[in-house]
């Protein structure tokens, strides 16, 4: 679930907002490295094949929607939490919404300590090469995360998945089954019309009212959203308003 390697971009920090609650379908998370830290000098206790399971079937890796693209996950592991060991061989996409001390044995790599840190996007292509792992909350809060997983393999199923009409989406990760963006909206500010060719996520790291309209249409829907809320988002083009009094700042992810 974790790979130690350096994070392509960093998020400001971002004011904690109530827990999310729920998931909203219709909707589109950044890039690399895991966790910052060293290797723990500890042997790890190697799993009995019987231990191991699939990351949905983990006791702390809560699948909220799947389709033939995406498996979405909310992963909670409460303060010195562990789960169970868990095989990953999908590239794997994570959204850190509350960061903490983590301990990370593997089974093909040696143990490591380290931080997760929130908005801290990580990419990681087990596609290419499958894990099984273990993870524990060393930490005295929550760890709060949301992860999702590319079903579909290969490359070129989707558009190029493009933000480059709208200021308002700084890319943060860019691989080549994937896109991610970091979008900040002041209170009334808009995206501008934009084009998503591929099926996405978006994750919220604040929460708001969001206002969102299919371009033809006249009016917006409205949306009351906390943070760490995902949404699984179809293509089309689209106009997003941060409707609240408040900044919004999300990640949206596009596949290509």
């Amino acid at each position: 679930m974790f790979v130690n390697q350096k994070s392509d971009c960093a998020i400001p920090a971002l004011k904690p907002v109530s827990s999310a609650r729920h998931v909203l379908a219709g909707l589109c998370v950044l890039t690399l490295g895991l966790f910052h830290g060293g290797s723990a000098q500890a042997a790890a206790h190697k799993p009995d094949p019987s231990e191991i399971v699939e990351t949905a079937q983990d006791t702390y890796h809560h699948v909220i929607f799947e389709n033939e693209d995406i498996r979405l996950m909310r992963v909670i592991i409460p303060p010195h939490g562990k789960t169970r060991w868990h095989r990953q061989a999908l590239d794997y996409v994570n959204t850190p919404i509350v960061g903490t001390t983590i301990h990370k044995d593997s089974l093909s790599e040696p143990s490591k300590d380290g931080t997760m840190k929130a908005g801290e996007v990580r990419y990681l292509p087990y596609s290419q090469k499958s894990d099984v792992d273990q993870v524990i909350n060393t930490g005295d809060t929550v760890n709060s995360q949301v992860t999702f997983e590319i079903k579909r393999k290969g490359v070129g199923h989707f558009g190029p998945a493009d933000r480059a009409n709208s200021q308002a989406f700084r890319m943060i990760l860019d691989k080549p089954v994937i896109r991610g963006w970091h979008v900040h909206l002041e209170p009334g500010q808009s995206t501008g019309d934009y084009t998503q060719s591929g099926p996405g996520v978006r994750v919220f790291l604040t929460g708001g009212r969001l206002m969102t309209r299919e371009k033809g249409a006249v009016a917006f829907s409205e949306q009351h959203l906390n943070q760490a809320d995902a949404q699984v988002l179809a293509k089309g083009t689209f106009e997003v308003i941060n409707g609240s009094m408040e900044p919004m700042d999300y990640n949206e992810y596009e596949l290509r």
